[in-house]
């Protein structure tokens, strides 16, 4: 064989091995073959717009129902939205916050109770309690960040009253900002405190 020959037999080697490589038929082999392998699975999953604090406290589950007027029930849902961040003239979680009536509102409409939307309309809303003789699901009233304007600006739920220390959960714009829970002993809270109505 002359040397023309020689590499013509070479490249028509060469030109099968490379059919056969580049062949659907081998590739599809080739892909089953490595299918046996194990395979990394990356769930996705959509995160809530508005981020929520677990916390834990007392209340047992079963005891709510949608729909009840029993203060348990709206202390229990009150607290599901701790966390939610403050947002201004918000009384819908979904729109990526709460401001303090919007809290107040977004809750008690849950339970199809009637409360004004804006802070400065509990001041003639209501029956106004004893501070001494408020209890869980009655509404604390505030004034705004000026305590010397003496109208209402802020609003909670109490959650707590021991022996007059209430305690109680709202939508707060300051160093919390958003949904948490804060005692009328402390100072800031004690100078800016109006009164407290009974809406239950």
């Amino acid at each position: 064989m002359d040397l023309k020959g020689k590499y013509s037999v070479k490249l028509l080697i060469m030109v099968l091995v490379i059919f056969t490589f580049a062949h659907p038929a081998f590739a599809a082999k080739k892909k089953k073959k490595n299918s046996t392998k194990p395979k990394t699975t990356v769930s996705l999953t959509k995160r809530d717009s508005v981020f929520r604090k677990p916390v834990p406290f007392d209340l047992d589950y079963s005891t709510y129902k949608a729909g009840t007027k029993d203060e348990n029930d709206i202390i229990w849902f009150a607290k599901q939205q701790l966390g939610t961040p403050y947002k201004y003239a918000s009384a819908n979680p979904k729109n990526g916050g709460l401001d303090c009536s919007g809290f107040l509102y977004y809750v008690f409409t849950h339970f199809n109770i009637k409360v004004p939307r804006s802070s400065k309309d509990y001041m003639s809303y209501g029956t106004t309690i004893n501070k001494n003789e408020a209890k869980k699901g009655d509404v604390i009233v505030f004034t705004g960040t000026d305590a010397s304007q003496r109208i209402g600006g802020h609003v909670g739920l109490v959650l707590e009253n021991n022996n007059g220390e209430l305690t109680f959960i709202h939508g707060s714009s300051g160093k919390a900002n958003g949904v948490t829970i804060s005692k009328l002993s402390e100072g800031y809270y004690s100078k800016r405190f109006l009164k407290v109505i009974r809406v239950l």
